[in-house]
């Protein structure tokens, strides 16, 4: 330990006296760590977090899957389907269910309109949550008479009733009626599923009873409790061959499905997985290229006290000595790094989350922080990488005599070709790497930008969405709505700014919902041919409003009213897939298990594109609303000016439509847009926030490399240019020599792109893995600052005096 402590004392020491050394050595670590830590956190915050359940492994989602008809496999369950799963299984202790919707806190000084949860009274039971005040819901609350209860999230309690300890037994008015809260919901709770990206704020029970035979309608997500010892790979199979049974017994005009089980943390992380294991390797990448950095850096310092290990070794110094001094020096340099950098890490996190928008639905994103985990984590990888990086010189250090080293020291060498092998393979590699991730970061960057130019199908410029549903009895009945959402429009239309109105059930961009089956032509469904489409309820003047092209026929009116005849909209993709042989317009569909019955096609319109980077248009049918009437709508207003310019007057006049609904998710087209693809925005980002700090490792390591060895050659090359080389002999020696190494390592790291093409194929939109512009751009753009990073080096050692560089050799 003497020794240990005498090691660091000289090590700082030393580091004090060649600062520049010091500090640029201590930055290189710094980056890269701060990097590595800023992602583990986000890793460890969202990925590794532990979930605020009991027993999390024994909980599982299960979805209907409808995949096999182009439907999402992920959507909502039929009640029908969940009793029957719940009844009839053998792998799961309890199932509860809950519906996604929205109620209207009537009471207040202003309504509030919370994401709301119909649960069944043993949902909290089965998630294995307690309340944080209060109770959750007892047994038989969600009998309807004994239903008038609620509880709510810690944050609504908060900002809608100050945290007031008396909120929990007190009455409030929720869609017009009294209801007790009986709970607070603890501050760490999630929601279950990633059905939604908003959190609830409000919990009321509901059985589900009177819906136990509905197999059409599916607003339910259900959630199991397994059976200890039962994995859920034995759920998946034992429900999907439920779900077969079901299948066989269920009525023809039902779209089959089977049954997806996920866990609780596949289910709230695995769409997010990928991309974060992905910036993990890039910054392991990062991480890489400052270590060969500094080896590198370390490797030509040891040359330059070559002569003073040789002393040191002559006077009785063990070898075991010098390896230790170097290590030493090596972790006080990465532990110094490793502390700037968690500091990095630390500010570097709220700008990286700020890339995440609200309505993304990351889970746990607001507990991110640089946790004791995270700090370990510092630590650690501070360790490792100055063994890592102190390797070399303390190899270096073995291998070396003391004859050898006061030779090398004496000819002001560079301690021999081994040596320069090292430094160059070193060089290389920070090239090489470097490569991967410009050449990452461009393949995103093109990404990016081609998706926010992709042609959507309609204009999204001057759009805003805002969206309304309707609660309670008095819009039961299919008139009601209709007169509300037909007498809404017109008074949007009427505010200033406002260019057109229109509304649909679901606005763009499309998500995969499940798809409702139809017949093309009417009649029966010919055996084995299994048509599909996703179903939207337009007002008129949707089309003409979203700018979307009618390719041919008419659009829908205000002449298709609850009286005329029935007719749709079909889009280009639909009339395409099912009506290639002949005209569509004018033709029937028969619809299955939505909006049933026959319906006459009178237009085709052109494709709009859906979320994320899927290219492919899916088949839609248009639907009146006045036909088929829906209670919830997003109302679609084009303005002259700015659209968010008008969201408040859109939402003062629609509240002053009634007081049982709910007014929401008021948002401009291109926000819902670029959030549609938040994820290649925010992987694009970082990507090119690593690439870049890659180039600068690259550039200064090689830059301080070549000019540490630029020095320790001033006597070789006083002497070449006292024989007659002249400057321009110089420059191209030390520039060559850099430029052979970069070749080398963009030849490696180009290789290494495309081997590793496929890792970030998914996520491309518009361009290719092995796209040739973009690996010959970013060899190009290392090339460049290898030649770059050479040159200064070489011009002040073709400025060297050879008479005083053989004087002072």
């Amino acid at each position: 330990m003497r020794d240990l402590l005498r090691d660091a004392v000289y090590g700082c020491r030393l580091l004090r006296r060649n600062w520049g050394f010091s500090l640029l050595g201590v930055w290189i670590v710094a980056l890269g760590i701060g990097a590595t830590t800023a992602i583990f956190s986000l890793i460890d915050g969202i990925l590794l977090n532990p979930l605020p359940y009991r027993e999390p492994d024994r909980l599982a989602v299960i979805w209907s899957d409808f995949s096999r008809f182009g439907g999402n496999r992920k959507a909502f369950s039929a009640p029908a389907d969940y009793f029957d799963w719940k009844e009839r299984n053998r792998s799961f202790q309890d199932m509860a269910a809950y519906f996604n919707t929205n109620r209207t806190l009537t009471a207040l000084d202003q309504p509030l309109t919370p994401l709301t949860h119909e649960v069944t009274a043993n949902f909290f039971d089965v998630a294995g949550v307690r309340a944080f005040r209060g109770r959750t819901f007892a047994k038989g609350e969600d009998v309807p008479g004994r239903d008038q209860v609620a509880m709510i999230s810690y944050s609504l309690w908060r900002a809608a009733f100050g945290g007031a300890e008396s909120v929990v037994g007190s009455k409030v008015e929720l869609d017009g009626h009294a209801v007790t809260i009986v709970g607070i919901l603890p501050p760490d709770y999630r929601i279950v599923s990633s059905a939604i990206n908003v959190q609830p704020d409000l919990f009321v029970p509901n059985n589900f009873e009177s819906k136990r035979q509905e197999r059409r309608q599916r607003p339910l997500v259900v959630l199991g409790r397994l059976r200890r010892g039962v994995e859920v790979g034995q759920a998946r199979a034992e429900l999907a061959a439920l779900a077969a049974q079901m299948g066989s017994e269920s009525p023809a005009d039902v779209t089959p499905h089977t049954a997806a089980v996920n866990g609780i943390r596949e289910e709230l992380t695995g769409d997010y997985r990928s991309t974060f294991l992905l910036l993990q390797g890039a910054v392991a990448i990062m991480m890489l290229i400052a270590c060969a950095n500094i080896t590198n850096l370390l490797l030509v310092r040891y040359a330059a006290r070559g002569r003073e290990f040789a002393l040191r070794i002559a006077l009785g110094a063990s070898r075991a000595q010098i390896v230790r001094q170097l290590l030493t020096e090596s972790l006080l340099l990465s532990l110094a790094g490793g502390a700037l950098g968690v500091v990095l890490a630390k500010f570097s996190l709220a700008p990286i989350l700020a890339l995440v928008p609200g309505t993304a639905g990351l889970p746990f994103a607001d507990q991110v922080d640089i946790s004791l985990r995270a700090a370990a984590f510092a630590l650690s990888l501070s360790t490792l990488t100055s063994v890592v990086f102190g390797l070399a010189p303390a190899r270096q250090a073995f291998r070396s005599g003391v004859a050898a080293g006061l030779n090398e020291a004496s000819r002001g060498g560079t301690s021999g070709r081994r040596s320069a092998v090292w430094r160059n393979a070193l060089m290389a590699s920070e090239v090489g790497l470097s490569v991967l991730l410009v050449a990452s970061a461009g393949l995103m960057i093109q990404t990016f930008w081609k998706l926010q130019h992709r042609k959507w199908g309609f204009e999204p410029g001057h759009l805003l969405t805002v969206r309304n549903s309707l609660r309670g009895e008095a819009y039961a009945a299919p008139a009601a709505r209709r007169n509300h959402f037909t007498a809404a429009a017109a008074r949007l239309g009427e505010i200033a700014g406002v260019e057109s109105v229109s509304a649909v059930s679901f606005p763009p961009p499309l998500v995969p919902i499940a798809p409702a089956r139809f017949v093309p032509g009417g009649g029966a469904a010919e055996p084995g041919r299994d048509c599909a489409a996703f179903t939207l309820s337009i007002l008129p003047r949707y089309f003409e409003t979203l700018r979307t092209p009618i390719l041919s026929g008419r659009a829908i009116t205000e002449a298709d009213t609850a009286d005329a005849a029935r007719v749709v909209v079909i889009s280009q993709a639909l009339a395409r897939r099912y009506f290639a042989d002949a005209p569509a317009i004018g033709q029937n569909l028969a619809m299955v298990d939505r909006f049933p019955g026959e319906w006459r096609i009178v237009g085709i319109a052109a494709d709009v594109r859906g979320a994320g980077i899927a290219d492919e248009a899916q088949p839609v049918i248009y639907f009146p609303h006045a036909q088929a009437p829906e209670p919830t709508m997003s109302f679609v207003l084009r303005t002259r000016g700015e659209p968010m310019a008008a969201a408040p007057a859109t939402e003062r006049t629609l509240w002053q439509m009634g007081r049982l609904m709910n007014v929401y998710a008021t948002f401009s087209m291109e926000q819902r847009l670029a959030d549609s693809f938040w994820e290649s925005r925010f992987t694009m980002a970082l990507l090119t926030i690593f690439a870049g700090l890659a180039l600068s490792l690259a550039t200064g390591g090689v830059y301080a490399v070549m000019s540490l060895l630029a020095a320790q050659r001033t006597r070789e090359i006083g002497i070449r240019m006292a024989v007659g080389a002249s400057s321009m002999d110089v420059v191209r020696t030390v520039v060559v020599d850099g430029a052979r190494a970069a070749a080398i390592g963009i030849a490696c790291g180009v290789a290494g792109s495309l081997a590793l093409g496929r890792v970030i194929a998914t996520r491309l939109y518009g361009v290719s893995a092995s796209d040739p512009a973009t690996l010959a751009t970013a060899s190009g753009i290392l090339m460049l600052v290898a030649l770059g990073a050479c040159m200064a080096p070489a011009m002040r050692a073709a400025r060297i005096d050879p008479l005083r560089a053989l004087r002072e050799g």
